[in-house]
């Protein structure tokens, strides 16, 4: 699981990737409908959203409503959703698993 500055960087590149937009005119508070984005991109980014994170965005909403910022907490209320569903086994395994890779990448 991601932290938010995390998951906000990893969405950050997936919508400067899909989008081709330069650091210097990228606005994380500017939906995908502000930015121009096509449906066709609104679908690359749910799909990428849903490969990343296992967290299904509706298409309306990743078009209306997909600026990074939202997106972010979108995909943050989605993550937590599931922890509910978990055992605790699972959650506890699931910490491990990313405490460990954590530690690898510091």
């Amino acid at each position: 699981m991601s932290t938010g500055t995390q998951l906000r960087q990893e969405l950050t590149d997936m919508w400067q990737e899909i989008f081709a937009v330069p650091d210097e005119e990228f606005d994380s508070e500017e939906s995908l409908f502000e930015a121009g984005g096509t449906s066709l991109q609104a679908v690359q980014l749910m799909t990428r959203i849903e490969e990343a994170y296992g967290v299904q965005i509706p298409l309306p909403v990743v078009f209306a409503e997909g600026s990074v910022d939202r997106l972010a907490e979108l995909v943050e209320e989605g993550l937590l959703a599931s922890l509910g569903e978990l055992s605790e086994e699972e959650a506890l395994r699931m910490l491990q698993e990313e405490t460990e890779r954590a530690a690898r990448d510091a």
